[in-house]
C-alpha cells in the first residue's frame, strides 16, 4: 500500500535481488583473441564469479598477453584459477633441467617464450611467477567440482591424487561419490563442443589447435565460445538446462 508521504510500504514490496551466476572458462593455450572475443560477448557482471579450469599457455600465439590479461580480469572480477598440465610444467622448468627439455621437446614450450620474447626463462615477470604459483588443484561449491583434469570416481576429493587432477585423461567418466557435477578440461573435444555426460562435464574445446575457448554459465547451461578468427557462438549444455528449467517451475509455482 502506499503511505501518506508516496513511499511503499515494506511488507508489501518484494525485491528481486539478482543471483550471482558462475561462469567457468575451458583450456585457453595462448589463445588471447579467443579469450577477449568470448568474455567480452558473455554477460558477466561485477558480481558473478569467474573460474578458469587451466591450460592457459603453450600452442597458441600469445601465452604472455593471456596472462597480462588474466591478471586483469581478477581486478575487476572474482576470479579464481585452477593448475593445468601445462602450467605444472612451466613451473617446474624454472627448476630442473630435464623438466625445461621435455616443455620444448613435447609441450610447444616455443610458442610460449616467443611470446615473451626470450629464450632465457628467468626473463619471465614476477608477477607472471607468482600468478602461476597461487593456481589451485580444485575448487567445490554447493552443486559443482571443478578440476583441470578429472576425479577418480570413489575417491573423497581431498584424497585425490594432483596427477589425477593435473594430467589424467577422461575416458569413461563416472559419477563422483560427492554426487556433485565435475566440470573440467584437458581432455580436448575434437567437435570443439563440450562433452555433457550429465554427471560430468568437460570444456576443452581444442583453443590451440584451430578450435575455441569456452565459458559456460552453470546456472543457465548456456556457454559462449570463440576462436582466434574472433568468431564467436553459442549454445546449451542439456543437463544443466533442464535443471535450470525444473528449478525455475518450481520456484513459480512456491
Amino acid at each position: 500500500s502506499l503511505e501518506s508521504d508516496n513511499t511503499l510500504d515494506p511488507q508489501h514490496v518484494s525485491f528481486h535481488k539478482r543471483v550471482m551466476k558462475t561462469y567457468v572458462i575451458g583450456d585457453i593455450h595462448g589463445c588471447l583473441t579467443s579469450l577477449k572475443t568470448v568474455l567480452e560477448n558473455t554477460p558477466i557482471t561485477a558480481q558473478d564469479r569467474l573460474i578458469f579450469v587451466g591450460d592457459y599457455i603453450d600452442r597458441g600465439p600469445d601465452s604472455k598477453g593471456v596472462i597480462d590479461y588474466l591478471l586483469k580480469v581478477q581486478q575487476e572480477y572474482s576470479c579464481e584459477f585452477l593448475m593445468g598440465n601445462h602450467e605444472e610444467k612451466f613451473l617446474l622448468s624454472r627448476v630442473y633441467d630435464f623438466e625445461i627439455k621435455e616443455w620444448y621437446g613435447f609441450w610447444d614450450a616455443q610458442a610460449t617464450m616467443d611470446s615473451y620474447g626470450t629464450d632465457d626463462i628467468e626473463q619471465i615477470p614476477e608477477s607472471h611467477w607468482e600468478f602461476l604459483r597461487k593456481l589451485c588443484l580444485f575448487i567445490e561449491d554447493e552443486r559443482f567440482i571443478y578440476v583441470h583434469a578429472t576425479l577418480e570416481p570413489d575417491v573423497e576429493l581431498q584424497r585425490q591424487q594432483s596427477h589425477t587432477l593435473i594430467h589424467q585423461k577422461l575416458k569413461d567418466p563416472q559419477p563422483h561419490c560427492s554426487g556433485k557435477i565435475v566440470i573440467c578440461g584437458h581432455t580436448a573435444q575434437k567437435n570443439h563442443l563440450p562433452l555433457d555426460k550429465g554427471h560430468t562435464l568437460c570444456i576443452d574445446t581444442d583453443a590451440g589447435r584451430d578450435g575455441w575457448v569456452t565459458c559456460l554459465c552453470t546456472n543457465t547451461g548456456t556457454y559462449w565460445q570463440a576462436n582466434e578468427q574472433a568468431e564467436y557462438r553459442q549454445g546449451v549444455i542439456s543437463s544443466l538446462s533442464r535443471e535450470h528449467n525444473q528449478c525455475e517451475t518450481v520456484s513459480n509455482e512456491t
